[in-house]
């Protein structure tokens, strides 16, 4: 009698289980941006557009009303960790402008760049705004 090889259905089972753990990790547990809201955030809107899988191409937008005094360890612990001064005037990121909700109209307060990604936290009307894209 021979005996079958199950080798690739264990294969199988592992890449079905890795995909299944995957999504419901993304989308059970918040996004960095909202896990990240200081305690009491209140009117939370967020946005996620995956542009390309293999190039990990994406937009983040999020927007809470939360007090001005927390806007800048909210940055920090997103990690906006440049602050945008009067001089950077033009030299700052801009907003994205993927979801209607999301206008900000001052620039931003606190960004970070590298190549091929920016982040960006700004404060307007009693509301924080970030702004993270990766191209």
């Amino acid at each position: 009698m021979i005996k079958t090889s199950r080798g690739c259905l264990w294969a199988v089972v592992l890449v079905v289980a890795a995909i299944a753990i995957v999504y419901l990790q993304d989308a059970l547990l918040p996004s960095h941006a909202a896990g990240n809201l200081p305690e009491g955030a209140t009117e939370i809107q967020e946005f996620y557009a995956d542009y390309g899988i293999i190039t990990g191409d994406f937009v983040r937008l999020l927007k809470a009303r939360i007090p001005e005094n927390q806007v800048a360890e909210y940055a920090r612990k997103v990690g906006a960790v440049d602050r945008a001064g009067d001089g950077d005037k033009g030299r700052y990121p801009t907003w994205s402008r993927e979801a209607d909700w999301f206008k900000p109209r001052k620039p931003p307060l606190y960004y970070r760049v590298e190549p091929g990604y920016r982040l960006i936290v700004g404060w307007e009307n009693g509301y924080v705004y970030y702004d993270a894209c990766a191209w």
